[in-house]
Parts: structure tokens; C-alpha cells; sequence
């Protein structure tokens, strides 16, 4: 059967200028939200200390549940409070230091203490203060922190810090104008509104995407048979200066939708679960940090004084055991296996992986980064082959950090300038195709 290529490329146009018109100039956001994004004032986390004294042990307090992941003596203006996670998608419980009694108010107060910090704003009146427990079109998954507290302030864009009242983590910050652009990309970009239906999603997208490859496929055959003068021929020429453009963008775009696509999403790893039953004593002293995470034998307590930290049994025994050797644990590694404080992202640690500091376990599989303050794993092992060539390819491909040297500005400029390139390009040609279909006058 012998393909005509030249009624495909003007057919195709009607679907694949679609495509270019609806990602390309979602495409644009990326940038301009990148470039337009409110920044947190102070990255590092505030230095909050705790004193245990008066504190009652886990154990003795009735309502606190059977089963849970995380359990901190966090500080709060309304007094200690036992911050309790259970699950990433289920509230924090507060619980009073001393009688147990619930204490939302404490872990309000915890938040807007972190979000002021982080913010800048000591002043500024909180508007909302919000447990967010469940990814959305404001709080993305790539953000990874769940669950976390959003404090919306009484400023003019409405910003708003997302924090881990578990780690004092900054998880996200952002505004009214950044929460409508990326509402917007992704819903245009990614087709987010069809993933309750994944299937459906992935199949328009990919539809979307290989008419639009056909297409330029048709006219980069064409470009060397074809005739015509003026705008059509401009049109040839400016075709073959941007396919490899016009086939990079959908190619890494389309291989990131199948490879992160929910249906095929690996279960990320999660602290265990241990029962604060195990927690007889609470560490006495005063510490910047103070919680328990799942070890072998129940509750673990870690206590953190600066930048070292010291290890309490359940019944509040002193422990041989720091970050390190605690981050072996947690990695399932022999004890001769060599370690590293991982304080900033890099090739084998990306942003996507969100915490930091981290201990890097060397391990026959590969690097597997463990965050002993959390008591998890934040990183399990490397991404398999088509992962980490997925990963390549649309870093290189589709965000264009080939171009990283020029910087980022330039860079993101770059690409615009192109994808706008690409969008005329699409809208000339489907006026030749409207010019052709155009009915003849009858003379």
C-alpha cells in the first residue's frame, strides 16, 4: 500500500496544530512561573528547642493510636504537644505534652511559627491555616512531603507556605498568581483533569502526539520534492530548521507521560510503622529536636542537639548509635558499608527526591539515601534503565539543560523563541490546507 505523504501533511495539520497550540503555549508558563515564583526568604529551618521535662511517655497516654510512623515532642506558643503521624494521607494528631488532651491549637501555632519563619513575615496577618493531605493542583506531587500544613498570609498575592510540622521542613511556598498558571499547565499540559481516567488520558495524549510526529515527518519528506514560492516556501525552509525541535518536544514529552503515568507508579517508600506502646521514658534534656521513628524492636528516639544527634531506647536508654549507623539501619546495610552526609542534590540524588540533609549508603545496588529524621528511606536504589533514560532525555530533550552554560534565563528564552517559531509554523500551514479546501468561484 503506498502512503500519500503529501495528503497527510495536509490533513494532519487540523489535529497537529491542536497539539502545538495547546502545549506550546502552556509550555510557555513553565518558564514564566520559574521566573515569577515567590521564594522563601530564609531556607534554613528556624532553631526551635524543646525541653521534655513534664512530658508524659507515649505509653501512658490513652488516646494516642495503637499504630503510628512518626511521633515528636514538637514546641508550640501553646505549650509541648505530641505531634503524631499515622499515615501520608491521614491529619497529624496533637496531642498536650503533659495530658494527652487534643491540641489542634498547638500544631496551628507550631505552623505559623515555621511558615513566619520561612516567609519573612513576622508581622502579617494568617488568613488560613490548612492540613494538606492529599496532592492537588496547588500542592503537586512533586512537592513528595505529605502530610504538611499550608499558612496562607494576608498579603496582596495571597502567599502561602507549605511546611512539615513533623521536620520543620519548608515543603512549597506559592501565591495566587502561580496557583492559577499551574492550574492552567496542568490541565492544558498535561492533561491533569482526565487522571482519575489514566487510561483515557494516555491515549489522548499519545494520539495527540503521533499525528503531530506523522506530521512532521510528512513535511520534512516533503521539503526537497515540494514546490512553491513566497510564504509556502518559507514555510519548507523554516520546517526543516526546527524538525529536530518539533520532534524532541514530543517524543521526551510522550515518553515522560508513560513512564511517570500512575498506572505504572512504583509505591515510594514510607517510614514503618511501630507502637508508641514501646515508649516507656522520654529523653530528658533539652533538644532542637526530638522524635521517634520505627526501629527493630519498636519506638527509636532520636535527639538532636546542633548538628549531632543521639539515639534513646524506648525506655529511655542511651544508645552506641548516630546518624550514621543509624541511616545503615534504615538501609538494611552491613555495618562496613560507607557513608556520607548528602547536604545538596546532585546526578544520583535529585530535587525530585526533595529532602535534604540525607545519608548517602553505599550499597551493592547502588547509592540508597536515607533520612534518619523521618526514619525512611528518601531514596531506595537507582531508577532502572528506562527510568533513567526517561530522566535523561527529558532533561536534555524537553527542558533543554543542554543549554544549562548559557543560563537559565537565556536558556528558557531560547526555547520560547522556538516553540513560537513552532506555533506559526503550525498556523501557516493550516491556512494552506483552509486556502486548499476553499471552494472555486463557477465562472
Amino acid at each position: 500500500m503506498r502512503i500519500d505523504v503529501r495528503r497527510l501533511h495536509r490533513t494532519g495539520p487540523q489535529l497537529a496544530v491542536l497539539a502545538v497550540v495547546m502545549w506550546g503555549l502552556s509550555g510557555f508558563l513553565h518558564p514564566i512561573m520559574s521566573w515569577t515564583a515567590p521564594r522563601a526568604a530564609i531556607q534554613m529551618p528556624p532553631a526551635l528547642e524543646i525541653e521534655t521535662e513534664g512530658a508524659s511517655a507515649p505509653s501512658t497516654l490513652a488516646a494516642m493510636p495503637s499504630g503510628v510512623r512518626h511521633l515528636r515532642l514538637a514546641p508550640s506558643g501553646n505549650g509541648a504537644y505530641w505531634s503524631v503521624r499515622t499515615d501520608p494521607h491521614t491529619p497529624r494528631l496533637a496531642l498536650n505534652a503533659a495530658t494527652g488532651e487534643p491540641a489542634p491549637e498547638a500544631a496551628r501555632e507550631h505552623a505559623i511559627t515555621l511558615a513566619r519563619h520561612y516567609a519573612a513575615l513576622p508581622d502579617v496577618p494568617v488568613l488560613t491555616v490548612e492540613e494538606i493531605t492529599a496532592f492537588s493542583a496547588d500542592y503537586p506531587a512533586i512537592n513528595r512531603l505529605l502530610p504538611v500544613m499550608a499558612v496562607m498570609f494576608d498579603t496582596s498575592d495571597r502567599l502561602t507556605v507549605y511546611v512539615d510540622t513533623g521536620s520543620d521542613r519548608l515543603a512549597s511556598v506559592t501565591n495566587a498568581p502561580r496557583r492559577v498558571m499551574l492550574r492552567v499547565f496542568q490541565s492544558v499540559h498535561t492533561l491533569s483533569f482526565l487522571k482519575p481516567v489514566e487510561p483515557l488520558r494516555l491515549l489522548v495524549i499519545t494520539a495527540l502526539t503521533l499525528i503531530f510526529i506523522s506530521t512532521v515527518l510528512a513535511g520534512i519528506s516533503l521539503t526537497f520534492t515540494a514546490k512553491g514560492k513566497g510564504l509556502r516556501r518559507w514555510h519548507r525552509y523554516a520546517g526543516l530548521a526546527l524538525a529536530l525541535p518539533a520532534l524532541a518536544f514530543p517524543v521526551s514529552g510522550l515518553f515522560h507521560a508513560w513512564v511517570n503515568a500512575s498506572l505504572f507508579a512504583a509505591e515510594r517508600p514510607g517510614a514503618a510503622l511501630f507502637a508508641p506502646a514501646s515508649l516507656d521514658e522520654v529523653p530528658q534534656g533539652r533538644f532542637a529536636h526530638l522524635a521517634a521513628t520505627a526501629d527493630t524492636e519498636g519506638g527509636l528516639w532520636r535527639a538532636a542537639e546542633g548538628r549531632e544527634a543521639r539515639y534513646f531506647a524506648g525506655n529511655g536508654a542511651g544508645l552506641p548509635l548516630d546518624d550514621a549507623a543509624r541511616a545503615l539501619r534504615l538501609a538494611d546495610a552491613p555495618s562496613d558499608s560507607v557513608t556520607a552526609l548528602q547536604t545538596r542534590f546532585d546526578g544520583d540524588y535529585g530535587f525530585a527526591s526533595k529532602r535534604l540533609p540525607v545519608w548517602r549508603v553505599e550499597t551493592q545496588g547502588g547509592p540508597v539515601f536515607a533520612d534518619p529524621v523521618d526514619g525512611l528511606l528518601a531514596q531506595a536504589g537507582q531508577a532502572g534503565p528506562v527510568a533513567a533514560l526517561e530522566g535523561r532525555s527529558f532533561d536534555q530533550l524537553h527542558k533543554w539543560q543542554f543549554a544549562n552554560p548559557l543560563g537559565r534565563d537565556v536558556r528558557d528564552t531560547l526555547m520560547m523563541v522556538v516553540i513560537a517559531a513552532l506555533i506559526a509554523l503550525a498556523l501557516t500551514g493550516l491556512t494552506f490546507t483552509r486556502r486548499r479546501r476553499r471552494p472555486q468561484p463557477k465562472r
